[in-house]
């Protein structure tokens, strides 16, 4: 059985389906790749594990599910326990701005902090909301137009 394949199946149960687990989950993985390896896991476990449209988990699903949730759910919180409190920062933030900003931050942290943790999300503005109202990221970033709006009341005279 390959591991990996039971964490995406992990996702995909937790949040509703393969949609909304890829947009949730700690690493990029697009949504084909999520679909073609959970066949995969589906054939090889033997079982069909859920219903795609309407998303609904089989009995075999929820079976699986109920047993490896509490795995996938604490190995966060062991793993930090294991890390002796090292420090993290779950960050949320458009692809551009990954990618232009955010390692010269991390070359920055890690020459002050050199045990401390950066998780990455990429997200647009309303999911980075979302992530930061259920308490799955400390930090949004954003990019702001940089042409002002203008006041939208106009001046009396």
């Amino acid at each position: 059985m390959n591991i990996h394949h039971l964490e995406l199946f992990y996702y995909v149960a937790k949040h509703g389906g393969i949609a909304a687990a890829v947009r949730k989950m700690p690493y990029g993985i697009q949504q084909p790749a999520v679909s073609g390896q959970i066949a995969r896991f589906e054939e090889a476990f033997g079982a069909k594990l859920f219903n795609r449209r309407p998303f609904s988990l089989l009995p075999a699903g929820a079976e699986l599910f109920e047993f490896i949730r509490p795995f996938f759910d604490d190995v966060e919180k062991v793993a930090g326990r294991i890390r002796g409190g090292s420090k993290q920062l779950r960050i949320a933030a458009p692809s551009i701005v990954l990618h232009d900003y955010v390692p010269e931050l991390l070359r920055r942290l890690r020459g002050r902090f050199p045990i401390f943790r950066l998780q990455l999300h990429e997200a647009a503005r309303a999911d980075a909301e979302r992530l930061l109202q259920a308490g799955e990221i400390d930090l949004s970033i954003t990019i702001i137009d940089s042409n002002p709006v203008s006041n939208p009341r106009p001046e009396c005279a």
